[in-house]
């Protein structure tokens, strides 16, 4: 039994390859078969103010995190520091796409799968409501982005140093404000995606995520895991390894030579503890647990993240509301190379740059969350369709796209 076709309802273009024979599974393969796009390529030789603006166009579904985790890695590089302000304004550009981006997966990609229909159309004929509150999340979501990064798509705003142009506290209380009035919206998801049955499934997997301490993962911080890894983000080359398959244009990666996962179940999986109390009280009352082995959960992670990060984009946007104010944006004082690392919808992303005196990028390295997941998914692949071996092609195609599925891969990110 051979199955190779592409899979619909993701973002971009990849197929799911698998050979089955004497009752074995012989072999399996995700086939990402996005063009390359050389961004590490073109961004060397560029001014370093210019990168942040460049790299955010690797992805137009979450262009916040490239862009703040391409600025994290120059001030690293430049030594310049900025103040908790910024950061706070970086935290909330990333709660804002996180919420608006999950939306987009769960209601327009995932939920046709459970929901017994056939895509989004069909889902708002039969689900209206479900599409509405879609709608009025990403939209709020997409005011957030625009308010800090400038625009809502591929934001202009933010450079090493801060920001071109910071919003003014009056845009703060309106976000506060807009983000209040979807709070309702967000728990009204996590309660749809609770309430749905998904395979069951589970493999014991290494999960990673960053750590800055104190809150639940967004903007820095050090690498951790559900096995008690912990690294800074400077010293990811020495646990992940990436590698290219002859099939696929996107890098693989592995750690300690396994696959491992990050996103929203990562996130969840580590750090359900410092949820904000709406999430956690809704975490608690769930037919769902976690730390959980499923990667179907997933869903129902970014369903919870939604709640948590709307109430961090309120939370950031009142304080901001009273003291936000007017600074100086530092300045770089040296060369080097530099890391940054922040959490994007679909997990944990780092870009390295190195910067000479003249403020020009000399090298550049990214590792994408898809990328990241991309061994694990396949290991994932081999675990349930062995475990399903009896089971009618059919249905093993259906298990196979809805597990690739819930993983929310954004392949023309990973052929970045």
């Amino acid at each position: 039994m051979i199955y190779d076709e592409f899979v619909t309802q993701i973002e971009g273009h990849g197929k799911i390859h698998f050979d089955i024979r004497d009752g074995k599974v012989v072999e399996v393969r995700v086939e990402i078969q996005e063009g390359s796009r050389l961004f590490e390529s073109f961004l060397r030789g560029r001014r370093a103010e210019e990168v942040p603006q460049m790299s955010s166009r690797i992805c137009g579904v979450c262009p916040v995190p490239h862009n703040l985790a391409a600025v994290q890695a120059l001030e690293n590089a430049m030594g310049i520091e900025v103040s908790e302000q910024i950061k706070m304004l970086r935290e909330l550009a990333i709660a804002s796409q996180i919420v608006h981006s999950h939306a987009l997966h769960l209601y327009v990609l995932a939920a046709a799968d459970y929901l017994n229909v056939s895509g989004i159309s069909e889902v708002y004929a039969k689900f209206p409501e479900a599409v509405k509150r879609c709608i009025r999340i990403r939209a709020v979501g997409n005011r957030g982005v625009e308010v800090v990064g400038g625009r809502a798509v591929h934001p202009i705003n933010s450079i090493p140093g801060g920001f071109a142009k910071l919003p003014t506290r009056l845009e703060m209380e309106k976000l506060a404000k807009d983000f209040r009035s979807i709070i309702n919206d967000c728990i009204e998801t996590f309660n749809m995606f609770a309430s749905l049955k998904y395979p069951r499934f589970e493999r014991a997997t290494e999960y990673l995520a960053i750590d800055d301490g104190k809150h639940f993962p967004a903007y820095s911080g050090r690498l951790v895991t559900n096995r008690g890894l912990k690294f800074e983000a400077r010293e990811y080359r020495n646990y992940i390894k990436e590698f290219f398959k002859p099939y696929s244009n996107t890098k693989f990666c592995v750690m300690n030579g396994h696959g491992f996962h990050v996103g929203a179940i990562a996130r969840v999986n580590i750090f359900k503890d410092r949820l904000n109390p709406i999430a956690s009280d809704l975490l608690k009352n769930s037919p769902i647990r976690f730390p959980s082995d499923n990667p179907f959960h997933n869903n129902l992670a970014q369903a919870l993240e939604m709640v948590h990060y709307t109430e961090e984009a309120i939370r950031i946007s009142e304080e901001l509301a009273v003291k936000l104010k007017d600074e100086e944006r530092p300045k770089q004082t040296k060369a080097g190379t530099g890391v940054g690392v922040v959490e994007a919808p679909r997990g944990t992303l780092i870009h390295e740059y190195t910067v000479d005196e003249n403020g020009i990028v000399r090298g550049a390295n990214l590792i994408i969350p898809t990328g990241m997941n991309t061994t694990n998914i396949e290991e994932d692949l081999y675990a349930i369709l062995t475990e399903n071996i009896k089971k009618p092609k059919d249905e093993l195609k259906k298990l196979a796209e809805l597990l690739f599925r819930a993983y929310d891969p954004c392949l023309s990110c990973s052929t970045h």
